[in-house]
């Protein structure tokens, strides 16, 4: 699989010149067609990050990934069609701002006179449309509003408005960064023992209208209008979630294992899953 494959599994057509209006449908697209999920990160899979690997992974299998993956090929996308792309990577602060290692790579768009935010790789927290840099005002992405807020130390908060207040996601700067530190912050997320990826099942689909989300034991359905949780209490449970609502293509068997190692040890020990917020 190719790039202009992948563009037309997409349903989208090449503009005539990169303009803001292709990279809406772009994000949205991408997010709603691929999950976000780290089952490669707990079944100690292989995980390149070339483009062609990623494309047959992601793309061409559908077995979707996380941030390192998603954004490489968003950025490897967009620079194919023309567009000025600069990799960020950043650090996750689910609202507790703390020294974390830099953990989640994002793609900075120049158009005009303005840099675009492009993430498609933050899962049910991720905003479903580019966010503007510069803009002075809360940005609507979907069913939320996000606010790019800039630092006295020349850093960005990504912030999601929540019903009781901001929340900063994550930070970053605009800083030179490359493939090289993509590869530690990639190495860091899959393979350290204390990296939220390697401690919890995390696995997501979102459109503008609506977010479905599994954390370890819990599955979150949201719309506008209603939010449902429900509980994973059994490795079939596990996999008829992944099969049917997050249509992955994975074995019974694979399912009862990640049920009994990740996700019936935090039933029995009735661990929040809350502070997850991306999956981070």
């Amino acid at each position: 699989m190719n790039l202009d494959e992948y563009f037309k599994l997409l349903g989208l057509t090449k503009p005539e010149q990169p303009d803001l209006a292709f990279l809406h449908q772009y994000v949205a697209r991408h997010m709603a067609l691929f999950t976000f999920n780290n089952l490669a990160v707990l079944l100690r899979e292989p995980m390149p990050l070339d483009t062609p690997s990623l494309l047959e992974k992601v793309v061409r299998r559908g077995a979707g990934g996380y941030c390192f993956e998603h954004n490489k090929i968003a950025c490897e996308a967009l620079t194919h069609l023309g567009y000025s792309t600069r990799i960020v990577v950043g650090r996750v602060l689910n609202n507790y701002v703390r020294p974390v290692p830099r953990t989640h790579r994002i793609t900075l768009v120049d158009i005009a006179a303005e840099s675009y935010l492009v993430d498609v790789g933050f899962g049910p927290a991720c905003p479903v449309a580019p966010i503007a840099v510069n803009a002075q005002a809360p940005q609507q992405a979907g069913q939320e509003y996000y606010q790019i807020k800039a630092l006295a130390n020349h850093e960005y908060d990504l912030v999601l408005e929540k019903a009781d207040g901001p929340f900063i996601l994550y930070r970053f700067d605009l800083g030179q960064y490359s493939d090289a530190d993509c590869a530690v912050g990639h190495f860091y997320s899959h393979k350290h023992p204390d990296a939220v990826f390697v401690n919890n099942l995390v696995v997501s689909k979102k459109t503008a209208k609506e977010t479905v989300a599994l954390t370890n034991h819990r599955l979150t359905h949201r719309t506008q209008s209603q939010e449902l949780t429900t509980t994973i209490d059994s490795g079939t449970a596990l996999f008829k979630v992944l099969t049917q609502t997050f249509a992955l293509n994975i074995e019974q068997e694979i399912c009862q294992f990640l049920f009994e190692r990740y996700i019936a040890p935090k039933l029995a020990g009735n661990e929040s899953s809350a502070g997850v917020v991306s999956g981070r």
